[in-house]
Parts: structure tokens; sequence; C-alpha cells
């Protein structure tokens, strides 16, 4: 089952906003929560799981694991899996099957260019769409949630989301 939260994107003013946003993510998360994070370079992917780790009570993440595939976080709430795909070609299907123990955990799983792998992707999952607008401090997030925990997790977060 899909759930698209809202027609209109949700609107995010700069990068502190968009890590209060991550933020809230955080805390609402619950182990086994798949988040895909698309956008361009610069949109604010890493940002928003920056504010995420904050809210599973883990440091703030300070740069992508463009080069080392998975960084894992652990000794918050819940563990944090974050995956930038960006170097990953996409005919690369041994490095994508060895990504199942994070898909399939107990943890939070945030993946930067998740689209890539998008046949590979668990059922029930999160997509955030980040796009830039003109002007350059606003990001406008598509949310779509597929699945019921992705969807109780998806509705909370919109909920509590206020700026």
């Amino acid at each position: 089952m899909d759930m698209r939260t809202d027609p209109q994107p949700i609107v995010v003013q700069g990068e502190q906003a968009m890590r209060q946003f991550g933020r809230i993510g955080g805390e609402v998360a619950r182990g086994g929560l798949v988040l895909c994070l698309d956008g361009s370079l610069g949109a604010g992917k890493t940002t928003l799981v920056s504010g995420l780790a904050v809210g599973l009570g883990l440091q703030a993440i300070t740069q992508s694991p463009t080069f080392t595939l998975i960084a894992e976080y652990a000794g918050g709430r819940l563990p944090l899996y974050h995956m930038d795909l960006y170097r990953l070609a996409q005919e690369a299907p041994r490095e994508i099957q060895l990504l199942d123990e994070y898909l399939y955990g107990d943890g939070v799983c945030a993946i930067e260019w998740a689209t890539w792998i998008e046949g590979w992707l668990p059922d029930d999952r999160i997509e955030f769409a980040i796009r830039k607008t003109d002007d350059p401090e606003t990001r406008l997030i598509k949310a779509i949630g597929h699945g019921n925990l992705a969807m109780g997790v998806l509705r909370n977060w919109i909920d509590r989301w206020s700026f």
C-alpha cells in the first residue's frame, strides 16, 4: 500500500530547517525504517541525514560516505546506516546484495541516490525527492510512503513538522 502524504511538497527553508526536519524523523523513526533520498548534488540529502542522526541520539553527521559506501553509527536509540550510492555503478549486483543486512535490519537505513538501486529496495520504505528551487535556500520535498511501517512513521513525521 502506498501513500502520498500530501499533494503539496514539504517546503524547507535553509540548512538549519533541513536538519530540524531530519531530527524530527529521527525522533519518530522505528527499527527497520528505510529512507530513500533522491536529489541533485547539494540538495540537502546529507544535511537531512545529519539531523536524522541527532534525532536518534547520535552525533551529527558531517559528511556523506561517498567513498566508503556505508557509514554505521551506533549508541543512539537505534543504529543508523548511512549509505551514499553515488559512486556505485547500477550494474554492481554483488555490492548491492551486500546491502541486504542493512536494508532488512533493525536499524534505520538512510540511502542517498537510492533510485539507482530501485529494484533492490524493500517494499516498505519512505521516498524523499528533494528539489532545489530558484531561491538557493529553499528546498521542496515530495514524500511517499510505501508499506505500513513507512506510512506510520511518515504520518508522525509530517504531523510534527512545523516550519
